[in-house]
Formats: structure tokens, sequence, C-alpha cells
């Protein structure tokens, strides 16, 4: 047995040891999140799981490198750094530079960053005619970001009012597309939209990765949008072995397309799921926590759990 699950509290080890099945880790703030995902990997690696047979998700490259450090420390140097533990994004880019190809791109494809995008919408607006004011960059990024987020392409979007100012922008969207396509070129969030787009359509290469992950991890799961959702759902096999951590209370990324139904509906997808609940906190004293809790208590749309602290 891994000697260094014995540094865990009880609920933590518990969310560790759980390998096998759908599990649902519901961590309150400072209840050791981080510390059960890495232990969680780590614990896999002691177990005899290769580590390119786990598939382990964050938000942030921050986080992904101290997850990796942090399973490096608990195995004492004895392991490699597992190969597919990154955010959805630096993953993505690791797919497509692999199966460009069969989305009828080139592998050395480049990533458009935010100054290009602009560049190119307003030599799109320009182009069109449109009125450079009403039409600026941002408001244009803002609507194809949240219609990749929907997993929307240009020939998916279904407008209500055929005269809105939304009809002109999914012009703009269309033309940017192909333009992109034509610079053998992916924005931001084309990287996880065509993933999607790979996996659908192409079965044999879904399933040389369904196979590969036998272990799927997810950080901050209750800030997954919907085509990330999907990306994650795509790839899960028939073992169902997904282990996703978050916390409802901190869903604060709706702006960019988070949707809190994926956490709050979890178990219901994912049959004979294990939930498990992080309640004791370590960073706070028992009057914040009570304070806190009392208020967040009269939000909609959580699982709910009462986190509390032995420090006076």
């Amino acid at each position: 047995m891994a000697q260094f699950v014995n540094e865990l509290n009880e609920a933590q080890r518990v969310a560790v040891e759980k390998i096998d099945g759908p599990v649902m880790v519901i961590a309150g703030a400072g209840s050791g999140k981080t510390r059960v995902l890495t232990y969680r990997i780590a614990y896999l690696l002691d177990k005899g799981v290769d580590a390119f047979n786990i598939l382990s998700l964050t938000f942030t490259n921050k986080a992904a490198k101290e997850m990796q450090n942090r399973v490096m420390q608990y195995l004492k140097g004895s392991s490699n750094a597992v190969p597919w533990l990154g955010t959805f994004h630096s993953i993505s880019v690791k797919f497509l530079r692999r199966h460009a190809e069969a989305l009828g791109y080139k592998s050395n494809f480049t990533i458009l960053d935010t100054d290009d995008q602009k560049k190119l919408i307003r030599n799109i607006v320009k182009g069109e005619d449109l009125d450079a004011k009403k039409f600026s960059p941002q408001l244009i990024m803002y609507h194809i970001d949240q219609w990749k987020n929907k997993g929307l392409l240009p020939r998916n979007v279904k407008l209500e009012k055929s005269g809105s100012i939304l009809k002109s922008i999914l012009k703009v969207y269309d033309i940017y597309q192909n333009k992109t396509r034509d610079l053998n070129a992916f924005d931001f969030g084309d990287l996880i939209l065509f993933c999607v787009k790979l996996f659908e359509e192409h079965d044999d290469i879904r399933e040389i990765y369904r196979k590969n992950f036998k272990y799927i991890l997810v950080d901050e799961f209750q800030d997954t949008n919907f085509i990330q959702n999907k990306w994650l759902n795509l790839l899960v096999n028939e073992n169902k072995n997904i282990c996703c951590v978050g916390d409802d209370d901190q869903s604060i990324y709706s702006w960019r397309g988070a949707e809190i139904k994926n956490f709050l509906t979890f178990d219901q997808i994912y049959e004979n799921c294990k939930v498990y609940k992080l309640e004791q906190n370590y960073r706070s004293t028992k009057n914040i926590l009570e304070t806190a809790s009392g208020l967040i208590s009269n939000n909609s749309n959580r699982v709910g759990k009462r986190l509390w602290s032995s420090a006076n």
C-alpha cells in the first residue's frame, strides 16, 4: 500500500483510493482539492498504472506544472512525468498535431493569438464594408467565442431574427473560419471544437484514445463549458473511470460559457457514480466558515455541503 496516503484525512483518502468507476469529489474551499487530485495520480502510478494511460485535465498551465511537481515529490522521483497532464487546450493541441490531416489541416498549423484575430477580423469587416465602430473586433470575437463554446461552427448557428446585427456577425464568422483554414491556423476556441469534430467524424481515432486513457481526472469541473464536457464525454470508455473534482459554490465563469449543470448532473449521466464531499477547511476559522456557509446556503444550483474547521 502506498504510504503517502496516510498523510490524508479520512474523506480525502477515500476519494483517492476509489479508482474504479465514476467518481465526483465535491471539494469546498481550502479542503485539499489539488492534494486529492495529485495523490490520486500518484496512487494510480503506485498501483502499477502506466503514466501514458492517465489523462488529467486542469484549467491553467501553472496548475498543471504544480501537479506534475507534486506527483514527482510524492513518488520521490521514482516515476516519469505524466505526459497527458495539462489544460484542455494544451492536450487538444497534442491531438491536433497528430491528426490535423484528418480535418484537412497540416500538422504544422499555427495558433492565432488575440492580436492575430483582431487583425483578421478588421480586414474582414473592411472587406464586407461594415461599420467598424458598430462591428468592433471585440464584439465579433465575443460572439464567435460564445458560439464555439457551444460547439457551433457557422453552418450550425441558428438565428432567431434574420435581420439582426448577429446576421452580419455570423457572416464575418463564416469568412473568418474560411480564412483561418486557408492560413492553416486555429484560434484558441478552435482547439477544443475541432478535437470534438475529429472524434465525432473519425471513430477509429477516437477509439485509440478511449482505449488508451484508462483513467481520466478533471480539476475545476464546475468551470467546464458545453464543448469541454462534450470533448470529455467522447473520451470516456466503457469502464467509466472518470474522476471530476470541483466546487459548485465556486463557479464564476458563466460569462465565458461555463455551465454549472455539467457539475450538477454528473452523477445522473454516469450511473453508479460515487460522490464524496471534502468539507474540512484548513484555511479559515470556525466563525468565518459558519458565516460563509450561512450566506452561500441561499444559492440555488448547488449540491450542498457545510464546511467546518478545527481552528478557532
